[in-house]
């Protein structure tokens, strides 16, 4: 399967036969077309050299919450068309944070489990082309969309909304053969950790189920389909003066990076955790001097002590962010921006 999947692309989705009961795999196009198509304007196919994936963009998605009450994903609900899509992850953006480079930053959101997939739940359907075939039948297209949810609170700064993701082998074969309004309302509670909340105390510490990482900028041209699309980068360095800031950073003065850590190359393959320059600075000296503000021709100096000890970590209480210095150093997450804990 291509690393690089918009809508209007073919992919492999999984079915139920109603009567059997047997699960398949069967070929459909990501962005659903639920009405017929006509001879004077006819849905095309991939292969058709006037092909657009124009018409897919505008149902790729189905939020789940109003999924009773939209006519087009009320009637699929109803007649038993669910589908699963596996995939390795998925992509999200968010403002560019080099001053330099606007470009948006893209992210990919994938299982913590190695070799795992996610398995997101979708709704299909099949409609008429409004063309005849070779053998002067009708044509038809199968098309499907992806449940989103609210996003879950960790991945709440990365994007407002998320996949529904089915938690395993058996919430998923159920949505492939009795998809409900009430199974739809549990899959979405536990995509977004409603339910993890209402379970756990705050104290008790769950394994969570994803992790993400920024990949290439190269990721942002659709047709980009190098062997490098899931790879994490390397995160640039802060200046010094970031460490003492007065307020949380913004989102356009975050600098991010992610744990160390291999996922099976069958997956992806993560690069190390970069240090910034400024903190093999800090590491190199005990005491530092910064000029924090020149104004008035007036020079500010800020003497501040800080720790060499490798060992002083802190993770951020609402991304998981592990940071490799102290607490002492940060008034706010490097990834997320939120406040220390």
């Amino acid at each position: 399967m291509s690393p690089n999947i918009s809508p209007g692309s073919s992919v492999l989705v999984f079915r139920c036969d109603r009567e059997t009961g047997a699960v398949y795999s069967t070929p459909m196009i990501w962005g659903l077309l639920p009405n017929n198509g006509t001879p004077q304007s006819p849905h095309l196919l991939p292969s058709d050299d006037n092909f657009t994936p124009s018409p897919h963009y505008i149902m790729f998605n189905a939020r789940s919450e109003t999924i009773d009450v939209k006519k087009s994903f009320h009637n699929l609900l109803r007649d038993g068309k669910s589908c699963i899509f596996a995939v390795d992850g998925y992509y999200e953006w968010t403002k560019s944070l080099s001053p330099i480079d606007k470009k948006k930053q893209p992210y990919f959101v994938k299982s913590t489990y190695s070799g795992t997939p996610l398995l997101l739940a979708g709704l299909w359907s099949e409609v008429k082309t409004g063309r005849t075939n070779n053998n002067n039948q009708g044509e038809t297209i199968s098309t499907f969309t992806i449940l989103t949810t609210e996003a879950h609170p960790k991945y709440s700064w990365l994007h407002p909304r998320m996949p529904c993701i089915l938690k395993d082998s058996t919430v998923a074969r159920e949505w492939l053969q009795a998809p409900s309004k009430i199974l739809v309302d549990q899959i979405r509670s536990l995509s977004s950790g409603q339910q993890r909340q209402k379970q756990s105390s705050d104290k008790n510490k769950e394994t969570d189920p994803w992790e993400c990482y920024p990949v290439t900028k190269k990721m942002n041209d659709a047709s980009y389909q190098a062997e490098d699309c899931t790879v994490e980068i390397q995160s640039k360095g802060r200046k010094l003066e970031s460490y003492f800031a007065s307020k949380s950073p913004s989102p356009s003065n975050k600098r991010l990076k992610v744990d160390k850590g291999q996922v099976d190359k069958g997956q992806v393959d993560k690069g190390q955790s970069s240090m910034s320059t400024s903190q093999q600075e800090l590491e190199k000296k005990h005491v530092v001097v910064s000029n924090l503000s020149k104004q008035d021709g007036r020079s500010d100096a800020l003497t501040t002590e800080i720790s060499s000890n490798d060992n002083d970590q802190w993770s951020c209480r609402v991304c998981t962010f592990l940071h490799t210095k102290s607490k002492s150093q940060f008034l706010a997450c490097e990834m997320c921006g939120s406040k220390r804990g």
